[in-house]
């Protein structure tokens, strides 16, 4: 397979991340910061990829090519699959159509009434914090629990993010609230739909390898092999996967920060070659007769 290709510290080997976060949804950069970001670290092109909103594609697109850096159009879509939250990635799919934006206006609505139900619950727990709040920390983005957990940090109610998704904002903690989502299908089928590619994200995340059998079946096109919390066993064994059942392996660095710190999340810190890039885009129905 020459899908390749994780990038190491260190490397500067160019390539793509295709699994990029902006201030649309939770990311700490705008797109235009985004960009220059991958320009200086020498990257081929990038894919945006918000949760569950095209806001920043316009904008992150026209930035690209002001700066001669290929944005592709991308999103990632939680999905509900029994009691796991998959995640699909969709690539060049037409994010102008209005069947498109009505679905993923539902969707951000969705969010805003759960973190509503959310607030609700935390403010009958004791602590200070108010829906508006959030939403202000979210901006004109998508919404979510990482807004929360940054708010009740802010407020020093915990002395981490992740704590707060472990004591309270976490699956079965008492401020949770289960958010209404598509199943994986729905959202392979919308995707595809819309003339694009879906891709499993992070299938090593969710360890439901027998859903990637079913998905296949209903549209899959993609595994995302490269990702920060795929270990060299993971990466090997999607790999393989991806290979036996003709699915384009892809991957990204799930970026959301700055690279001050040089997480393992940093931008980059996960690249596939021009070659994916290719084949997503000719997998793509989008503009095609």
């Amino acid at each position: 397979m020459i899908y390749q290709l994780s990038k190491r510290e260190g490397d500067s080997v160019p390539g793509y991340d295709l699994h990029v976060h902006t201030t649309a949804s939770d990311g700490v950069l705008n797109g235009e910061e985004v960009i220059q970001l991958a320009i200086k670290l020498g990257l081929e092109g990038i894919a945006i990829t918000d949760h569950d909103t095209i806001e920043g594609l316009d904008e992150g697109i026209e930035i690209g090519e002001k700066y001669q850096l290929p944005v592709i159009p991308g999103i990632e879509l939680s999905t509900q699959y029994q009691n796991t939250e998959i995640h699909i990635l969709g690539y060049y799919f037409d994010y102008h159509l209005s069947w498109v934006t009505d679905k993923l206006h539902y969707l951000q609505d969705a969010r805003v009434a759960r973190i509503g139900k959310m607030v609700d619950k935390l403010q009958k727990l004791g602590y200070d914090v108010e829906k508006d709040e959030v939403l202000s920390l979210s901006g004109s983005g998508s919404v979510g629990r990482p807004h929360l957990a940054y708010l009740l940090l802010k407020k020093g109610h915990i002395s981490s993010v992740q704590e707060a998704f472990q004591r309270l904002i976490g699956r079965g903690c008492p401020a949770y609230v289960r958010r209404e989502k598509l199943t994986p299908k729905e959202a392979v089928a919308f995707i595809s739909r819309a003339g694009g590619v879906p891709v499993l994200a992070h299938p090593g995340l969710t360890k439901t390898d027998h859903l990637i059998y079913n998905l296949k079946k209903q549209g899959l096109k993609g595994l995302e092999v490269y990702h920060p919390d795929h270990g060299v066993v993971d990466e090997k064994r999607y790999c393989s996967l991806a290979d036996k059942l003709g699915l384009v392996a892809t991957g990204g660095s799930d970026f959301h920060g700055s690279n001050k710190d040089m997480s393992r999340f940093s931008l980059g810190g996960k690249i596939v070659s021009a070659t994916v890039v290719n084949n997503l885009r000719q997998l793509a129905t989008w503009g095609k007769v």
